[in-house]
């Protein structure tokens, strides 16, 4: 009988802690200025979300186009631009969510985005225990003509985070790429149409659909079901990979 008052116990006290978590939108017309987070008064950006973000909360994506621009890049360090920088951690048991909205499509347009002389992040994850589903990015340009590169999603530390269902094209960024951070899981994404027409000579080196080189010690990355096509680098390019992928 004690058991089973322990068990009720501790799953009341879980289901507590769930109805805790928090959903926030963000929509193409959405303000961070006077927007509460709300389905009915959402906020643009997602950086403006991360600003309360904790474990177990969910950032849903409203459908449509979000037309980016240069005054929307959070951080610019050294030669990086960086337009959402997520180093807030989830747990094992409290993932955080950055989902679509249910049935919506949301597309995020870097194509106005052309920081000069900067390589464009649009996602820059040290973050561990997160969840990203269903996004689309387009149009991630570069501006550095020596040997550069940019990324759509970029995985730097983070670990046990999840990629799924996201799509990464008509750009000229590397869809996905990841140096450092374990146990992450790519699952059926898509890398395509990605050329580099901008850097050493427009030959379209460094565009890669999936990037993985992890460092030593970064183990159990693993890509499932994902699909790569007409990148102008490599689909899937793992030259300075010090661990199995």
């Amino acid at each position: 009988m004690k058991n089973k008052i322990s068990a009720l116990v501790v799953f009341c006290i879980f289901c507590l802690l769930q109805t805790q978590a928090k959903t926030i939108f963000i929509a193409p017309n959405g303000n961070d200025t006077t927007g509460t987070g709300s389905i009915s008064a959402p906020y643009l950006t997602i950086m403006k979300a991360h600003q309360t973000v904790l474990a177990g909360d969910t950032i849903f994506l409203r459908g449509g186009t979000y037309k980016m621009a240069e005054s929307q890049i959070y951080l610019k360090s050294s030669i990086f631009a960086y337009m959402n920088y997520l180093d807030k951690s989830g747990t094992s048991a409290k993932r955080i969510y950055y989902w679509a909205y249910p049935g919506e499509k949301p597309v995020i347009d870097m194509s106005a985005v052309k920081p000069a002389t900067y390589r464009n992040i649009v996602f820059y994850v040290k973050g561990s225990y997160l969840h990203f589903k269903g996004l689309e990015i387009i149009g991630t340009q570069v501006t550095i003509t020596t040997h550069t590169q940019s990324e759509c999603f970029r995985n730097e530390g983070g670990s046990n985070n999840i990629y799924e269902q996201l799509s990464m094209h008509d750009g000229q960024a590397i869809g996905f790429y990841l140096t450092k951070g374990s146990n992450n899981l790519i699952l059926n994404c898509d890398a395509y149409r990605n050329y580099d027409f901008t850097s050493e000579g427009g030959k379209g080196g460094n565009s890669d659909g999936f990037g993985c080189h992890p460092s030593l010690g970064s183990t159990g990355n693993v890509f499932h079901g994902c699909r790569a096509w007409f990148n102008s680098d490599d689909g899937y390019d793992c030259i300075h990979a010090y661990e199995s992928v």
